[in-house]
């Protein structure tokens, strides 16, 4: 039998452990064993595999040298080392004196190492706890000893003695010496110990375990400085002595991890670099072969010594990543070349696994039937050779030799394939696992340098599966690291450190090292992982499989991943929680919520599956239930912005104002809920929760401006740029043109010191700039100057797609972030006209990267619809709210409206029927009414281009559901947004919103300011200044300036009808008297029925917060204290009035009750009265109850102002905000209420009624008889205004100047070149009568 050596007598690990590659000092260094046997792990917290996030590592703990160690570094690695001279080989210590006498039957070989391996079993078996060991028990060939367990005094009472009579019979067996000093060590005996180490070394000079275990044993009596040099003597005859390297490199970070001295720290990390690059440099030559010999089943150990070089160069440098990257790549290229010797053309390198792993993927799709790229082919092409379409698709195919030996044909076609990075790689998890067997063909899929070569034919042998499991994991744990620092977003565009050639950091190519670590070693925490990025993903492929061909997009592709991961670990947190949030983006929120709530009962303390649990409870209406949610989120991790955001929003959904704060001429909130009365600009601000928002979306904004720089410069030449001006002008540049153009370049290309720009989002703002010029080019080219045709046309001239192709966004750049605040909720908070309009910008750029980058995208822009035939034009409506929801209850009457003989009306609804009536009666009133509901953003685009559409309609904005990414498409070539977002959408693919001059002044358009400027200064420098226009007249939203940001239609008068059973035209004959007399009668009534034990003479005061539009109200969060304070002083003030609000949610009535209370008194709350929700219809009718509608002021109303203008009750509102389009709606339809009398007065019958006087009811009077008439409900004739300017809008794209400054716009002399909005005229006469 052979021997074995002992294991050390410290930190042992099993020896199929792995270590991780952060280089540490275990808390006891380790004492070796023979010089023959397998290598033991000193490392206290192995890593297995990788953790839930494998591209982060574990902090260990260092050990702690004594006060009088290291009063120096340690001397350096030098070639010709001795011994210490104060422990020679040639005076040992005297060795300790034991009984010799044994019976012989032991003296024997074979039962020498019968007992020694029972001896080993002893020594494995315990755990000493003084001596802060773990030693790991090992198995055993003799089945009896594995139910052997040993007392607590087996070192004392079995193992010595056992030990001792062994060494008598065998006084020269290394083994034995060195098993008999671990246990003399352990037991605390390190004066034998030591002695048995010097005896050993008499035996054997060159005995490394021996020096190894002396200075270990110095070490724990505390002389380190000696312990140092024995290890670097072992060291220096064994460079694979992988103990004691990481004893040393220990030793050192200890000494550099506790000095003051920043000279003694950066020495200290010095010199453990130059220990691991001597240990580097004896065992690998300056070519990168391996020439000192090394066992297969030790690379990965090899591997560890550069991630530790790695580790240490980020320590001395760590703005510099080159060196450290070096070291990975290195550790990588170790293990993917075969064992030596090997030919020139196997010295593969990174790059080539790389490229290796692109092919890999398209051979996968070969033998699928999917055809490989042309350019593909051509870049692996050799001379002589079979055709690399075949070599691909038929076995074997060596494709990391194929790929080492095409140069760079390669990768320059994939480059230009994927944009100047790699193409992005779409793989199926189970194609994942089958890339290795065509990467590594000739080792089957095996890391080709752990194998080993047969003789005499040279075949690759496969190594035992603990060597392949092993290696695989470190390879993977060092894909996994580099994967997460290219992850990192300042690192964007940098050429790839320590590889050669031009090959940038990029999401693609990210994506490529996890499918190889993924390969190489699979895990829950890679899949989910690698899930994550590809959900971010926008390209799509098609792929078959058993229901046929399918679309397969990054969310698809994160699915898959997620659930291969949950069949290896079903409870993984992270996992669930990512799945589960695919399943709230689908709508399948009970799965969803099943999924997050599976993953806290994992994990308590989980503050992401947390949050996203609120989200989905806040999404579904539930928002009092989220609040829980969130603030243990907010609790776990304070930095968690979502869960702030989502906290500060469910808390207003409430109105429960604890903690909120308060700003500048803002009333505020403490945390016990009292009112902080306002401060003036200079005063003191008071910290909450409404300022962490406003700081929390200020630096996400910021954030933008320090990522992605030199983006512009290296994707795009600076000529080019101009280039792709001159093909949008259809001309070369004039002088003026080229120097405007190219000072707005030259910022990209100068140092950016000076500048503050979104680089990513000028690139996309560019291309939204560029399509609808180009997309007119193609009109203009194709079918003339013409506004309309007698006959239908077909572009049936030259395809002009080439030569109006799209420009292309970098590969290389990442989808854009949006900030944590929604644009809606912009609405209630109170933010800057800059941020506000930020946040929808930086929305627009998300949707715009999305679709830009889809596959199902043309090269060039979309080819625009021929003329319309004898000026009907076809106008395309898109929304999601086709259902019982406000816009349907405004709009539904104005696609029937349109006039036909001009308008062909498309309706496209993205949102299944919810089964109201709505639905029915909106789509009988259009001729093409499209459900696209299930289709893709393309096959919707498409449709569009089928139907030929001239003016597409955006019905939804930034409201849940909307479908902006058809529109991002552009798709058609006028675009606009109209009703349902209350604001800009910041984005270069919608050319108008349309709204009105009270609700959008000139003041606040950003055009007119241009204008303004070149009527003023038209010398000024547009990029000077606080609004930077730098695409022509087109400003910069990321400009500073507040000044500036980027309507309303009803149907009452045909859908609420029932209160009086008249229609409009047996109305008219109704004399006014009757009909406001019946009109008291029914509010009478009414008043009865909802508040019977009200008296008559309380005036109700409503707020727009009462309404009754079931899901869709819009309810609390629109209260805030501002407001409140000021209802609250109303009820002082009117002792006989009453405050009416919706009780919805139910939550907030708590809220709100509490607050009155404490900022008013008992008697004032009481006056506060709540109503149910209830039915549309019902809700409409009893707004007349309320003598007065009270508007917030942060956000003012919209269909309810229209809901209460319509039964004839004032309204009185306030706009806080002139950059608001949401504090302004209803100004002009409102006056101040000051007063009203109730007089008693007989009727017909002589029964005495009272009957309502003063301003308030003469404006109520007014407002209801008037109803019919007044434009606000005159429901045909918006229409017929709206066509005005759809009409016009048409105009102005044919004849091009809508564009400003293009040669059409210089010229022409109509209304476009005084103002950039189209104002319409309403001609019909108002007929309004005062009563």
């Amino acid at each position: 039998m052979s021997s074995v050596r002992p294991p050390p007598p410290c930190a042992l690990r099993s020896r199929h452990r792995h270590l991780p590659l952060l280089p540490r000092n275990p808390p006891s260094t380790t004492i070796s064993t023979t010089k023959n046997g397998p290598l033991l792990y000193t490392v206290a917290d192995p890593v297995a595999a990788p953790s839930d996030s494998p591209h982060s590592f574990r902090s260990v703990g260092v050990e702690q040298p004594t006060a009088a160690s290291f009063s120096q570094t340690f001397p350096a690695p030098h070639a010709d080392a001795t011994l210490p001279s104060d422990h020679g080989l040639n005076a040992p210590p005297p060795a300790p004196s034991y009984p010799q006498s044994v019976p012989n039957y032991f003296a024997n070989d074979l039962a020498r190492d019968a007992i020694m391996a029972y001896a080993y079993h002893l020594y494995e078996s315990q755990t000493i706890q003084h001596t802060g060991l773990t030693p790991f028990p090992i198995s055993s060939s003799t089945g009896a000893l594995h139910d052997f367990t040993p007392s607590a005094d087996v070192y004392r009472d079995n193992l010595l003695p056992l030990l001792l009579t062994l060494r008598s019979l065998h006084p020269s067996h290394i083994p034995i010496l060195l098993l008999l000093t671990c246990t003399f060590h352990i037991l605390g005996d390190y004066a034998s110990s030591l002695a048995l180490s010097h005896e050993i070394l008499a035996i054997d000079i060159n005995c490394v375990e021996a020096m190894s275990n002396i200075g270990t044993t110095l070490k724990a009596m505390g002389r380190n400085d000696e312990a140092y040099e024995w290890w670097w003597k072992a060291l220096q005859i064994r460079p694979t002595y992988w103990d004691v390297l990481d004893n040393i490199v220990g030793m050192l970070f200890a000494l550099a991890q506790t000095a003051h001295d920043a000279n003694i720290q950066f020495a200290s990390y010095r010199q453990a670099l130059s220990i691991c690059q001597f240990a580097q440099q004896q065992i690998i030559a300056a070519d990168g072969r391996i020439t000192f010999p090394i066992m297969n089943s030790e690379l990965h150990r090899l591997q560890h010594v550069f991630v530790t070089t790695a580790t240490i160069h980020t320590l001395i440098d760590a703005g510099s990543m080159y060196h450290g990257v070096a070291d990975y790549f290195r550790a990588i290229e170790l293990v993917i070349r075969p064992p030596s010797p090997y030919p020139e053309d196997q010295y593969y390198t990174v790059h080539d696994l790389l490229l290796a792993t692109c092919i890999a993927r398209y051979s996968l799709l070969a033998a699928s039937g999917v055809p490989i790229p042309q350019e593909v082919v051509d870049g692996l092409g050799m001379q002589g050779q079979d055709p690399t379409l075949e070599r691909i698709t038929q076995a074997p195919f060596d494709a990391l030799h194929v790929v080492h030996i095409s140069g760079d044909r390669l990768l320059n076609a994939l480059l230009a394939m994927g944009g100047g990075v790699l193409p992005v790689l779409l793989l199926l998890p189970d194609q994942v696992m089958r890339i290795l067997m065509i990467i590594f063909q000739p080792s089957v899929g095996v890391l080709p340098s752990i194998c080993t070569r047969a003789t005499p034919n040279g075949v690759l042998q496969l190594p035992p599966e603990p060597v392949r499991q092993q290696t695989n994991v470190m390879t993977s744990t060092l894909l996994l690291t580099l994967a997460k620092k290219f992850q990192d977003n300042t690192l964007t565009n940098m050429v790839v450190p320590g590889i050669g050639g031009t090959l940038n950091i990029s999401t693609s190519l990210v994506v490529i090292m996890y499918y190889l670590a993924l390969a190489l070693a699979p895990s829950p925490s890679t899949y989910n992982n690698l899930g994550i990025l590809l959900s971010t993903l926008s390209p799509s492929r098609i792929f078959r499989d058993s229901q046929g061909n399918r679309v397969l997009t990054g969310s698809t592709l994160a699915r898959m991943y997620y659930q291969a991961g949950l069949q290896i670990d079903p409870d993984h947190p992270h996992l669930l929680t990512n799945l589960g949030s695919l399943f709230k983006d689908e709508g399948e929120t009970e799965r969803a919520i099943e999924l997050y709530t599976k993953a806290i009962q994992q994990k308590l303390d989980f503050d992401i599956a947390l949050a996203n649990l609120a989200n989905v409870l806040k999404d579904i209406g539930r928002p009092w239930d989220a609040i829980e949610h969130y603030r243990r989120a907010v609790d776990i991790n304070p930095d968690l912005t979502e869960a702030t955001c989502g906290l500060v929003n469910s808390l207003c959904s409430v109105c429960d104002w604890r903690g909120r704060g308060g700003l500048v001429n803002h009333v505020g909130v403490d945390d016990g809920g009292n009112m902080i009365p306002p401060r003036e600009p200079d005063g003191t601000v008071n910290l909450g929760w409404i300022l962490k928002i406003i700081e929390i979306s200020a630096r996400q904004l910021e954030a933008s401006y320090t990522t992605n720089v030199g983006m512009v410069k290296s994707a795009k030449p600076f000529g080019e740029l101009l280039g792709i001006v001159q093909r949008a002008k259809g001309r070369a540049l004039r002088t003026d043109e080229d120097r405007r153009w190219s000072a707005c370049f030259q910022r990209f290309y100068d140092q950016r010191a000076t500048y503050r720009i979104n680089e990513a989002g000028f690139l996309i703002r560019f291309i939204d700039w560029i399509q609808p010029r180009l997309q007119r080019q193609w009109y203009i080219r194709a079918f003339g100057k013409i506004l309309s045709s007698t006959v239908p046309m077909a572009d049936v001239g030259p395809d002009f797609g080439a030569s109006l192709a799209r420009p292309l966004l970098p590969g290389i750049l990442d989808t854009p972030p949006i900030p944590s605040v929604l644009p809606f909720h912009t609405f209630t908070y109170p933010l800057s006209a800059r941020t506000s309009r930020l946040i929808a910008h930086r929305n627009s750029l998300r949707l715009s990267h999305l679709t830009l980058t889809q596959s199902w995208l043309s090269g060039h822009v979309i080819h625009p619809p021929p003329p319309p035939v004898k000026h009907k034009l076809n106008i395309g409506y898109i929304s999601n709210d086709v259902n019982n929801h406000p816009l349907a209850h405004l709009m539904q009457s104005v696609f029937g409206f349109h006039d036909r003989e001009r308008f062909n009306v498309f309706l496209y609804t993205t949102s299944e029927w919810d089964g109201s009536t709505y639905r029915p009666r909106i789509s009988s009133s259009v001729e093409h009414f499209l459900n696209v509901s299930s289709w893709t953003t393309g096959a919707i685009v498409e449709q569009i281009i089928q139907n030929q559409i001239h003016i597409l309609i955006n019905l939804g904005g930034y409201t849940k559901g909307a479908r902006n990414d058809i529109f991002a498409a552009r798709s058609c070539p006028v675009q606009m947004q109209l009703m349902g977002y209350a604001g800009t959408l910041g984005a270069g693919w919608c050319d108008y919103l349309v709204c009105d001059q009270v609700a959008c002044p000139r003041e606040m358009c950003v055009t007119e300011r241009w204008r303004d400027t070149r009527r003023t200064a038209p010398a000024s420098d547009a990029l000077d200044g606080d609004i930077v226009f730098d695409l022509d007249a087109d400003a910069d939203p990321e400009c500073i300036s507040d000044d500036w940001h980027t309507v309303m239609v009803t149907d009452h008068k045909q859908s609420f009808r029932q209160d009086e059973q008249l229609s409009i035209e047996q109305r008219i004959s109704v004399p006014s008297a009757k009909l406001w007399h019946d009109e008291e009668v029914r509010r009478a009534d009414m008043r009865r029925l909802y508040f019977p034990n009200l008296s008559h003479y309380i005036s109700m005061l409503s707020t727009r917060c009462y309404s009754g539009l079931g899901l869709y109200i819009r309810h609390a969060s629109q209260i805030d204290p501002d407001v409140f304070v000021v209802w609250l002083r109303i009820l002082e003030k009117v002792p006989n009035s009453v405050l009416w609000l919706l009780r919805f949610p139910e939550a907030g009535e708590e809220h709100i009750l509490r607050t009155a209370k404490a900022w008013a008194g008992d008697e004032v709350a009481a006056r506060i009265q709540f109503s149910n929700v209830v039915s549309k219809e019902e809700h409409v009718h009893r707004t007349r109850v309320a003598d007065l509608f009270l508007d917030t002021i942060e956000c003012n109303a919209h269909t309810i102002a229209a809901d209460v203008l319509w039964t004839g009750t004032p309204i009185l509102t306030l706009p806080r905000y002139a950059y608001k389009m949401c504090s302004r709606i209803e100004d002009r339809a409102v006056t101040l209420a000051r007063s009203i009398q109730y007089v008693p007065e007989a009727d017909a019958g002589g029964a005495a009624v009272l009957r309502a006087q003063g301003e308030l009811i003469e404006l109520r009077r007014n407002l209801y008889l008037n109803r019919d008439t007044m434009p606000l409900f005159d429901t045909k004739r918006w229409t017929r205004n709206l066509e005005k300017g759809l009409q016009e809008a048409w105009r102005r794209w044919v004849e091009g100047t809508q564009f400003e400054m293009s040669d059409e716009w210089d010229a022409c002399e109509g209304p476009e070149k005084e103002h950039g909005y189209i104002l319409v005229p309403d001609d019909d006469p108002v007929n309004v009568t005062v009563y």
